[in-house]
């Protein structure tokens, strides 16, 4: 018999003592294993030659080469192992066939001693070899010297190991590549900027953002074509193709490959550049880091252009403070993981970002907005008149109006062109208050609050503008938990859990995926997130090896407003007009409006969607000779639904011109008035889902 260890297991010749919490496995068991196992190894072969689709990535590779005498000649029957260097760990064995080739597969990516017995001749050891993500290595011909095999010939110098055992265009980025290279808010796509061909089009390389992937380009593809791959399982929220389920910590993160063409049959989904990204893994020794990187303002100078106004704007506010800390080792389990026999490995990282960046508004790209002049508010628009008179387009003689003149609604004559030429002008431009609508003190509330956000400068040349000094903060806050565990059984059977878990939160003044809304409605998103995988490898037989990968991931998000319900509630502003749809307005926000200088089009609050994803992966490995038969299956169930934007609260356009029949000529007096073009509400508030199911298998037969 033999005994999978729990808690504490031990056997005695003829019987088993008693036990709590433990596993008996008997030799028929594991033959019944093995043989489904093959038997499913024979579907997945037979449906891979039925199909021409492709799988996803595995995170799985491979050591081979040929062992041979002092002359050159094969030798088989050779026996060829692989230790985990980190770990101390037996993780594979086999022997070389007639030919003296041998493979040492599935093996994850990582740093490995490999060791090479045969009959009659001394141990040959290789040290500190290093295998990529889902690399085959060709260690080419490794000769042994005649001699006895407790004699070891250890190879400390070794030549650059070079990929020839397929055509894949890769590039890696290392463990200590990926924590050693200093990078401007510490985030993984700076890495993979480093790599040729890649470029990006963001604005600064400081980003904060929610786990985005499409932000860079590969070859000239779409950003929306990457694919993002952890520990061999998709990351990608393919729901928006746009990020990830999570984004795992640069000090959770063994290593980064990139493959940017000639994939190999297993990669599949889109033509886009294939991220895979492995997690750390614990060692036979404890390891662990704490670490803290801040950035801030403190240590600038205030811009010139800032401090040469008429009123000088305060330096602009900058924080980041990204601290966490892990550890790794061994978990020691008297008589099952312990000593020189340790078969169980952890590792765990905790990390939170806490960050405040200054932002500019996105239509003047300051920090500035200029809107019109506070006495305008109060029906004065004397400032908006100038010398210069109206010209008529169809005469091309003045008139008598000066450039800037309104008129009182219903009675503008205009050109052929739409031009307003004349009608009952204003006195000086002065709107008596007694005209104004009876939503006319709720708008001036509203447009008001957009003076108190900061010093007010005059426009140059433009008397009826006023420039407000406003700069907008947006705000980052992530915590995020990486745990993973790693069971090697033997040299036929190895496994690990990993689970990520992100909780992220973002605010701004602008509101969320709004545009220049002014006055700002504070709003903030959250998107929490979670990836668990489980994968297994194991060798069936000599010349057959399998890897299951089984994930599971899903991600939420939400957007709401991020101040008191009296900055919005349109009750508490003033408004008393009917709602075409009240339902909508989940939180009764005041309405949105374009008036000519203020504008308001804010995503609706209470916004949210939701994403998850199954998936089971398989990938089989069959040595024929001199040749490698790969075989495999990919299920995978997606969930996702959101909302669609929708108009939450009535949308009013108080737009001057000839369509608006009540015009006068200023979108803002026309607002003061109640003389609106069109209103518009969207009538409920829905949620929109999808769901597919997929199934594809894959063949390749690569040569040696």
């Amino acid at each position: 018999m033999q005994y999978l260890r729990g808690s504490v297991v031990s056997a005695r010749r003829g019987g088993t003592r008693r036990f709590q919490n433990r596993i008996l496995i008997t030799n028929e068991l594991i033959g019944s294993y093995k043989r489904l196992m093959l038997k499913i190894a024979i579907c997945l072969i037979t449906a891979g030659m039925l199909s021409s689709g492709s799988i996803l990535a595995q995170q799985n590779g491979a050591i081979l080469g040929t062992v041979t005498d002092p002359q050159g000649a094969v030798i088989p029957s050779a026996t060829v192992t692989a230790t985990d260097q980190n770990k101390g760990v037996l993780v594979r064995s086999t022997k070389s066939n007639e030919s003296g080739n041998f493979q040492l597969q599935p093996l994850g990516p990582g740093l490995y001693v490999v060791e090479v017995k045969a009959a009659g001749m001394s141990t040959l050891r290789r040290e500190n070899i290093t295998l990529d993500i889902a690399q085959n290595l060709s260690l080419g011909n490794l000769p042994v010297a005649v001699g006895s095999e407790a004699q070891v010939v250890t190879v400390d110098t070794q030549p650059v190991l070079i990929q020839t055992t397929d055509s894949q265009h890769a590039d890696v980025i290392t463990s200590k590549e990926v924590t050693e290279i200093s990078m401007n808010g510490r985030d993984f796509q700076s890495l993979i900027r480093t790599l040729p061909g890649i470029v990006s089009n963001d604005q600064s390389d400081f980003r904060l953002a929610f786990n985005n992937t499409d932000a860079f380009h590969v070859n000239g593809m779409r950003g929306s074509a990457n694919n993002v791959f952890l520990d061999g399982s998709i990351n990608t929220d393919v729901g928006a193709n746009d990020g990830q389920y999570t984004q795992l910590s640069i000090d959770a993160t063994g290593e980064f490959r990139v493959l940017t063409g000639n994939f190999n049959a297993e990669y599949g989904r889109s033509p886009g550049v294939q991220i895979q990204i492995n997690t750390k893994a614990g060692g036979r020794q404890f390891h662990g880091t704490a670490y803290e990187f801040n950035r801030e303002d403190g240590f600038d100078a205030n811009l010139y252009e800032n401090k040469n106004k008429a009123v000088a704007s305060p330096k602009s506010k900058l924080r980041f403070n990204q601290f966490g800390a892990n550890i790794g080792g061994p978990i020691l389990i008297p008589r099952f993981s312990s000593g020189d026999h340790k078969k169980l490995f952890f590792f765990y990282n905790y990390e939170g970002t806490r960050a405040t960046q200054p932002r500019n508004a996105p239509s003047t790209g300051r920090a500035a907005f200029d809107v019109p002049n506070s006495a305008q508010l109060t029906g004065d628009f004397s400032s908006l008149l100038r010398s210069g008179l109206i010209v008529n387009g169809d005469t091309k003689q003045p008139t008598i109006y000066h450039t800037g003149q309104l008129f009182r609604p219903g009675t503008i004559i205009r050109d052929s062109g739409g031009n307003a030429i004349g009608g009952t002008p204003y006195v000086g431009n002065i709107i008596p208050q007694s005209s104004f609508s009876k939503n006319a003190p709720a708008w001036v509330n509203l447009f008001g609050r957009a003076y108190t956000k900061g010093v007010n400068n005059p426009v140059p040349n433009d008397p009826s503008q006023t420039e407000v000094n406003f700069q907008d903060t947006y705000q980052f806050k992530k915590n995020q938990n990486v745990a993973r565990v790693d069971y090697n059984v033997n040299d036929k059977l190895n496994m690990f859990f990993r689970w990520v878990n992100d909780s992220q939160r973002e605010s701004q003044q602008f509101g969320i995926f709004s545009y220049d809304a002014f006055p700002v409605l504070p709003q903030y998103r959250e998107k929490p997130g979670a990836s668990w995988s489980f994968n297994v490898d194991q060798v069936l037989s000599p010349s057959i090896t399998n890897e299951t990968i089984l994930t599971f991931n899903h991600l939420t998000q939400r957007v709401d407003v991020n101040t008191a319900p009296a900055n919005y509630d349109q009750t508490a502003l003033g408004f008393s007009f009917q709602q075409l749809y009240p339902a909508t307005n989940l939180r009764n926000k005041y309405p949105g409006f374009n008036s000519g200088g203020f504008f308001a089009f804010d995503f609706p609050p209470g916004w949210h969607s939701e994403g998850r994803t199954l998936g089971i992966t398989d990938n089989l490995t069959k040595v024929i000779s001199a040749h490698t038969l790969k075989t495999g299956g990919f299920f995978n169930i997606v969930k996702s639904g959101q909302q669609p934007s929708f108009t939450e609260a009535p949308f009013f356009d108080f737009s001057a011109g000839q369509s608006n029949l009540n015009d006068t000529g200023n979108g803002l007096a026309n607002t003061l008035l109640g003389n609106y073009l069109n209103v518009s509400q969207s009538n409920g508030v829905f949620f929109g889902a999808f769901k597919f199911y997929q199934w594809r298998s894959s063949l390749r037969i690569p040569g040696r």
